[in-house]
């Protein structure tokens, strides 16, 4: 039976541009590029200087995304996705702008916090760089991925992610702050130069314990990088010498952005941006070993493209970003020196219990998922002090910007490890109040399970293996074997249990049979 391809349009609202990719998906799962198209409007001049957006900028916005429906209706597109990211996320007036959006072309937009724009981006420039071959991700690699309202700092490892920071330094936000300094001096980029220094002084990037032996680039700014390289795309990657970087670097230091639009036929709008991105690109650029700069050809909608149709690529092609996240959050529970078997021990068994109650707690994937996270987690306020040591942890997670999570789900990992101790939650609760009336009984759901699971590692000793789970009419009973005394878990296990009672209507019931005496 003949299935035709599918058409996707991916736009991104963003803080001086809006963009829009259209592509065709076959049932065969391979993705070709139908038409890009972009307007430049620099919503983040009017944000990161006013606070807010003005009524020019809204009706620039919806009269470009009305040209991209239009489009999209001549390519007969039926699906998409419309996201917006800081200079919208970051404005007084943004709820207006998006019910303005929504009257004029139907579209919702959605706004994605940092860490999920930043991860999308990701998302893409890892997949063209596996797919391309053109440096050895495993290595130790650095990515700069540089916007118009912040930076990214992403460290890759054996193929995956080991940390991640963002700042508040994107291009044109430096550039927005520092503007009314321009005139009072003759030496503007020395200006942006300390400026930007001043920022990242102190930035904790380097987790990795070896050199950084490669150096990749992402931002929208950087295709003119190439253009004044006179270099050419090589299979949607761009390879810099660093004696060519620094030559670039140092004509453009000496020159206005009206001189570097006029010489090099940049639009004025992108050079006033070039020289903020350059100086952040050199400061991290001098951090590694790397002799050249790896830049993919690719940005927000990129990603968004990809998360859409990940699990249905041609096979060898698809890819697990999700390891990335857990890779991270890994390293974030090593950094705050967690007990490494007692998080592994709550963490399986918490999502062995996930997995036995799948028919009765109506989760999915992605609930099972921040569930794993909060495991991972649950315990790094110890790091600051044991009492009350899940106190500590809810406001660490709150405050991690954990990469490629959205906003709720960030909040429902820091109340999972907010409640897993001692403390019983109500829906009231702090830190519960803040998600909605859905997400709030998912991470009551989520912390019933992750309670038991910790109840059964009490003396952090690993004493209890679990053999079999089962619900019999109104219980839910947990064999398990141990060869050592397990009385401190079983009066947690039968502390806890009250709680998971009132979530989800089982009484809990722990059958420990003792290898040395028997059943019990």
């Amino acid at each position: 039976m003949y299935c035709p391809p599918r058409l996707f349009a991916a736009i991104d609202i963003g803080s001086y541009r809006l963009k829009m990719k259209i592509v065709e998906v076959t049932p065969e799962g391979r993705i070709r590029d139908l038409e890009t198209v972009d307007h430049l409007i620099l919503l983040g001049r009017d944000t990161f200087n006013d606070g807010k957006l003005s009524f020019e900028s809204v009706k620039k916005t919806c009269e470009a995304i009305q040209g991209f429906k239009r489009l999209m209706a001549d390519y007969g597109v039926t699906e998409w996705r419309v996201v917006a990211t800081s200079a919208l996320r970051e404005a007084a007036n943004r709820d207006f702008m998006i019910d303005r959006i929504k009257f004029q072309t139907g579209f919702d937009v959605e706004i994605i916090n940092n860490s999920q724009e930043k991860f999308l981006t990701y998302k893409a420039i890892k997949w063209q760089l596996m797919n391309n071959g053109i440096i050895d991700i495993s290595e130790p690699t650095l990515i700069l991925n540089i916007g118009a309202g912040s930076i990214q700092l992403l460290l890759m490892e054996n193929n995956l992610l080991a940390s991640s920071q963002s700042l508040k330094l994107g291009a044109l936000r430096i550039k927005e702050s520092i503007a009314k300094i321009e005139k009072h001096t003759l030496n503007f980029s020395r200006v942006l130069e300390e400026y930007i220094e001043a920022h990242i002084e102190s930035v904790e990037y380097l987790k990795s314990s070896n050199e950084l032996k490669h150096f990749v680039l992402a931002s929208g700014e950087l295709d003119y990088l190439a253009e004044l390289a006179r270099l050419g795309v090589d299979k949607g990657v761009v390879s810099l010498d660093k004696e060519q970087f620094e030559r670039i670097y140092v004509q453009a230091l000496g020159k206005t952005p009206r001189a570097l639009s006029e010489e090099y036929d940049i639009p004025l709008a992108d050079a006033e941006l070039f020289v903020p991105s350059l100086i952040l690109i050199k400061k991290f650029l001098d951090k590694t070993c790397s002799d050249k700069l790896i830049i993919p050809s690719v940005s927000l909608v990129d990603g968004l493209i990809l998360e859409r149709y990940n699990d249905e690529l041609e096979k060898g092609i698809s890819m697990d970003f999700d390891a990335d996240i857990l890779s991270c959050v890994r390293e974030m529970a090593t950094r705050y020196r967690t007990n490494e078997k007692h998080v592994r021990y709550v963490e399986r068994v918490a999502l062995q219990i996930f997995d036995r109650l799948t028919g009765i707690h109506g989760l999915g994937e992605r609930e099972r998922f921040i569930l794993q996270i909060a495991a991972i987690l649950h315990d790094i306020g110890k790091y600051i002090a044991s009492d009350p040591h899940y106190v500590y942890s809810y406001n660490i997670i709150r405050a991690s910007q954990i990469i490629g999570l959205s906003d709720e789900e960030l909040t429902m990992a820091a109340c999972i490890a907010r409640y897993h101790s001692s403390e019983t939650p109500e829906l009231g609760s702090t830190g519960l109040v803040k998600l909605g009336t859905e997400e709030r009984i998912k991470a009551m759901k989520l912390i019933a399970i992750i309670r038991m699971a910790d109840a059964m590692d009490t003396s952090h000793k690993q004493k209890l293996s679990i053999s079999a789970m089962d619900v019999s009419g109104d219980q839910f009973i947990v064999r398990v074997e141990s060869w050592e005394e397990a009385v401190l878990e079983n009066w947690t296990f039968n502390m806890k249990s009250e709680f998971f009672s009132e979530v989800f209507g089982l009484k809990p019931q722990m059958v420990i049979r003792n290898r040395m005496v028997g059943e019990k």
